[in-house]
């Protein structure tokens, strides 16, 4: 091999090693709190859940192909959008959540409309599209 090819592929790996920069997506996400939750009920305001972890890659990639996207960010400004952090799945608060809301993994995004019930069909679990997230949350506007 020549040079400038190792030399490329020695920057293309390092490339592809650096750390995704902060996306503009964790700008439309709250933490999660059952007081952020009440409060939008109390607004007649629906709620959507985004259930994640640092560890889980399909949670960062919702991150970079779904949340990211300005007609996603637009529909998710129309709601109350909190994110829950299961990462120490240990962690008796982290626990008390999962079984609440029954989370079996994660991503899992879950909608609540405007009096605080989860509208079951709009549940998210694993990777999707945008078209498939917008799918799932075009059922929530329906039932407000």
């Amino acid at each position: 091999m020549t040079k400038q090819f190792c030399l490329l592929l020695i920057i293309l790996f390092f490339s592809s090693c650096q750390q995704v920069p902060e996306l503009r997506s964790n700008l439309i996400w709250k933490p999660y709190s059952k007081q952020a939750v009440e409060d939008s009920v109390a607004h007649h305001r629906p709620v959507v859940i985004d259930f994640f972890a640092e560890w889980c890659p399909n949670c960062h990639e919702l991150d970079r192909t779904v949340f990211s996207l300005p007609q996603i960010q637009a529909k998710l400004a129309k709601v109350t959008a909190l994110r829950m952090d299961v990462t120490d799945q240990e962690a008796p608060q982290v626990q008390k959540i999962i079984q609440e809301y029954e989370i079996e993994g994660v991503p899992t995004i879950v909608f609540l409309n405007s009096h605080g019930k989860e509208v079951k069909d709009a549940r998210i679990i694993g990777l999707v599209t945008p078209q498939e997230f917008s799918q799932a949350f075009a059922l929530l506007a329906l039932l407000k």
